[in-house]
């Protein structure tokens, strides 16, 4: 099986390497890809890693404080996720808990490179998806007897580091509202689909067979002017409910709409917030209001 290692930056590239050499130890049919090793004088370079993009069958990205938003890695992520399905795709993250990594990269579950229990994770999850996979027993045999190699390896890399790199931690107000707006995109997705599953029945579904393996079944979508307008009723609505100076500041997100509000005038709100509440429903928005400290959502149905 072949896996696909991507890195940014030193640490991350010699983080990379050390997988490549350790993990076919755990199982002989996993055939790792590093472009710093694995790219040949003369070849093209993008189109060796297109091409192993597409072919690969598992994600790892070596993530550390500094990278977790550097644009090349987050490329390759986002190609990884689209080709692989977020189940297949992990965050290897050698320098921070898993608590402090932000950006697109933490929509996965990661893997935090200190920590025993984790990386046996990681490596039951690729062997499962090994067409031959080793028997669990042997696996574990495998793996004690090889950590504290790969460990080893990792904390010289943790160690060689300079001060001078580190990163401050994530503010918990931070990791707490990232959280919030990832329960909130849920709550919209599982809204829409169930949306999709209720009006099924008048619509009409398009049938497409480009190939005995594949069938695409498509159906019609809402008009974007048509979902904008709607977006604007509702903020419109919303507003005239809160009276004039509740709200302070409103944002567009990819979930739904943010209003930023007076926080003195949170009990004013709760006089109203049934009402809120069905103009969401009622409207399919998903609608969030922030008092400061305190924040109130409604999903859109």
């Amino acid at each position: 099986m072949q896996i696909f290692i991507s890195w940014s930056g030193d640490a991350s590239k010699e983080c990379a390497e050390a997988l490549r050499d350790w993990l076919p130890l755990m199982n002989q049919t996993i055939v790792p890809f590093v472009s710093s090793q694995d790219i040949s004088k003369g070849e093209r370079g993008l189109a060796k890693i297109a091409s192993q993009l597409q072919a690969c069958s598992f994600g790892i990205v070596c993530v550390t404080r500094e990278n977790q938003t550097a644009p090349w890695i987050n490329f390759e992520a986002g190609a990884l996720s689209r080709e692989l399905g977020e189940s297949f795709l992990i965050p290897f993250l050698l320098d921070m808990p898993i608590k402090d990594i932000s950006g697109p990269l933490s929509q996965f579950q990661g893997t935090d490179s200190s920590s025993e229990d984790d990386v046996w994770g990681m490596v039951k999850s690729i062997n499962e998806k090994c067409e031959a996979s080793v028997d669990q027993d042997r696996l574990r045999k495998t793996f004690n007897a090889f950590w504290v190699e790969l460990s080893g390896n990792l904390d010289r890399i943790r160690s060689a580091r300079a001060p001078a790199e580190n990163v401050p931690e994530r503010d918990t107000s931070d990791i707490l509202n990232e959280l919030v707006g990832l329960v909130r995109e849920q709550s919209n997705r599982i809204g829409v689909m169930e949306g999709t599953i209720r009006n099924t029945r008048h619509t009409t579904s398009n049938y497409t067979i480009t190939d005995p393996r594949e069938v695409r079944i498509s159906a019609d979508t809402e008009d974007p002017e048509q979902l904008k307008r709607r977006i604007s009723v509702t903020v419109r609505r919303v507003r005239d409910l809160l009276g004039e100076g509740m709200v302070m500041h409103v944002r567009r997100t990819k979930y739904g709409v943010t209003f930023e509000c007076d926080p003195q005038r949170l009990q004013e709100f709760r006089d109203v917030e049934e009402k809120v509440r069905a103009l969401a429903a009622k409207n399919g928005v998903g609608l969030d209001f922030s008092f400061g400290s305190e924040f109130c959502g409604f999903p859109p149905f």
